[in-house]
């Protein structure tokens, strides 16, 4: 692979060479014709099973919500049903479930509203993750279940950047690049938010899939 034969530097400058020459329409059509579907595929089926016998779930950055009705679909298939409400800065004209604008402060629902809060890949898209995990433990009764990345070196750390600009940047979203290490996880979670965290995995979604992931549920004290 490439990312073996260049320093981490020269690697950056690889990649930021590629973002900035990279049309926005080759971008969203590389994101909505291959990658997208992909990881909504990946994702539906690991988040699946980590649901049981919840049945009201919040997704905290739920975008348009298709991901949330995948796995809505999913569950139901199993005889599983659960509510979902979304909760998003920016709502789409066109959305797969109700989703409710906020000022990605404060989460606008009652404390202990739902069973679950949901939260995929929102984490390193703001600048005070740990208000954010505040306000999803505020509003959950039961679990937080999180999927972000972690990095592990610097091309660790520029591969997601990277990952991240083509799939967000096309679409306005905003890129703080706020990845953790898996040390500042633990530290964010069960230090500073006095969470348990009853489940972790780190993973790829395949063999060529260059980015670190890491899941957490975590079980309200």
């Amino acid at each position: 692979m490439l990312s073996l034969l260049l320093s981490d530097s020269t690697y950056a400058s690889f990649l930021d060479s590629v973002t900035e020459t990279c049309p926005t329409g080759i971008m969203r059509s590389l994101n909505e014709h291959i990658l997208f579907p992909l990881r909504r595929h990946y994702l539906t089926q690991i988040l699946a099973a980590h649901f049981q016998d919840q049945q009201s779930v919040l997704d905290l950055g739920a975008s348009n919500g298709i991901l949330a009705a995948r796995l809505q679909k999913s569950l139901a298939k199993r005889h599983q049903t659960i509510d979902m409400i979304g909760c998003d800065v920016h709502v789409p004209s066109k959305t797969y479930i109700p989703v409710v604008q906020y000022d990605g402060q404060q989460v606008p629902f009652a404390d202990n509203t739902f069973d679950v809060v949901l939260m995929t890949d929102m984490l390193h898209h703001t600048h005070n993750p740990l208000q954010m995990l505040q306000e999803a433990k505020r509003v959950s009764r039961q679990y937080i279940l999180i999927k972000d990345h972690y990095w592990k070196s610097p091309k660790d750390f520029t591969r997601l950047k990277f990952a991240d600009y083509i799939g967000n940047e096309p679409y306005g979203i905003h890129l703080p690049y706020n990845f953790l290490s898996q040390t500042d996880w633990t530290h964010l979670i069960e230090q500073q938010c006095g969470l348990s965290i009853e489940h972790q995995r780190t993973f790829r979604f395949n063999l060529v899939d260059p980015c670190k992931h890491i899941l957490f549920l975590l079980k309200l004290k």
